[in-house]
């Protein structure tokens, strides 16, 4: 009698005496009907053996059937590897069938923490997997609005930073999340969404009517700042058509929106700031510079253009270190917008800051020539007309 004529009972037999898995596993693909008779008992050595390495490994990579053998066969479904239990790992791979199933077996933590702190929720909102988020809530047992992780992070916020729309409304349709949480930087799920300039993100976000939009990170921005900073037009927009955002908030350095926008260059942002009628276009922040001063060191003629011809800016307002939007233009050899100032005819072209220093002899350090010529025909004219 060969060996795979062996009565089942004695091949189990046989693989008693196999130390590992792998021997074990290696036996069975001898043939078809060793296969057959030694699977079973393959994941039973691996359940008794208190691994369940196969059920962690279905998890991860979203194979069904062998998840459904191993919790047949008395898989630990707490079993965790870095802390990651297997229906976290199922749910950070968007496995949904994998997810059903180990919530049907009925012995699952739903909100298991792995090493980071974060639930089977947090990463499937963080990865955008609609369905695994929608089987987890429907449980009913799980925390929508955890916020323990060591990022200090909801699973609305994890699905703001992933750009997840579709589970975002997920979550709020629970009406259970916080919309103003606060994670480890102190920015809000409005604040993320304006940062990023995501408009669908920030729309779903301003709709709920719980959304905070003047809320205040650790440097005092509010969500506007943000969507100002990286010159998110359309999202500035909604954030000012609330009707309900400080225009002219200012952070601990006493900065503006325009002032930010100023010095960034953001010129589709300047005029929507402006046009709300709402900004002090000569608002100074801690150093005493204004929007001007700040769009005239970066360059931005567009900018410096626009704040001129409102008619309302202080062209040659000085910061606390004596310096006018001319000396900071010249500094930098902006020639463009030297001009700009210079053809305004109220700056004083020979004004000396704190050092004693004036936009001439800047322009002369910085070997910037064309501004150079450009100041010193301004004051050889002005010397002219005065005598």
């Amino acid at each position: 009698m060969g060996l795979i004529d062996l009565p089942p009972e004695l091949l189990l037999s046989l693989a008693t005496f196999l130390e590992t898995e792998r021997d074990i596993n290696s036996f069975s693909q001898t043939n078809s009907r060793l296969y057959n008779v030694l699977n079973p008992y393959l994941y039973q050595h691996d359940c008794q053996n208190g691994n369940s390495f196969a059920l962690l490994w279905a998890s991860k990579n979203g194979n069904e059937a062998t998840a459904r053998i191993s919790i047949q066969e008395g898989a630990d479904t707490a079993l965790a590897t870095n802390g990651r239990t297997p229906l976290c790992w199922a749910a950070m791979g968007g496995h949904k069938a994998v997810v059903k199933l180990l919530l049907e077996a009925g012995n699952v933590d739903v909100d298991s923490k792995d090493y980071e702190s974060l639930t089977p929720l947090c990463w499937a909102a963080c990865k955008g997997h609609e369905e695994v988020v929608k089987l987890l809530i429907d449980t009913g047992n799980v925390d929508v609005d955890y916020i323990e992780d060591i990022y200090d992070r909801t699973p609305l916020f994890w699905a703001v930073l992933g750009g997840h729309v579709a589970v975002m409304k997920l979550l709020i349709e629970t009406g259970n999340v916080d919309m103003n949480c606060q994670d480890d930087s102190t920015l809000t799920p409005l604040s993320w969404a304006a940062q990023e300039g995501d408009e669908a993100m920030v729309k779903l976000l301003l709709e709920t009517g719980n959304a905070d939009v003047d809320s205040r990170a650790r440097g005092g921005e509010t969500p506007l700042f943000f969507a100002v900073l990286g010159g998110h037009e359309e999202v500035v927009k909604l954030l000012i058509e609330t009707g309900n955002a400080d225009i002219d908030a200012e952070d601990d350095d006493s900065r503006t929106p325009l002032s930010c926008a100023a010095q960034s260059g953001h010129e589709a942002v300047v005029k929507l700031l402006l046009k709300t009628g709402n900004v002090d276009i000569n608002s100074k922040d801690k150093d005493g510079r204004t929007p001007l001063s700040w769009a005239a060191q970066a360059g931005c003629e567009a900018v410096v253009k626009l704040l001129i011809e409102t008619g309302n800016a202080d062209v040659d307002s000085k910061d606390d270190d004596g310096r006018t939007p001319l000396s900071w233009a010249a500094d930098k050899g902006h020639e463009s917008v030297v001009k700009l100032l210079l053809e305004t005819g109220n700056v004083d072209v020979d004004s000396k800051d704190k050092n004693g220093w004036t936009p001439l002899s800047r322009a002369a350090l910085e070997g910037h020539e064309v501004v150079m010529k450009l100041l010193y025909d301004t004051l050889h004219a002005d010397a002219s007309l005065r005598f």
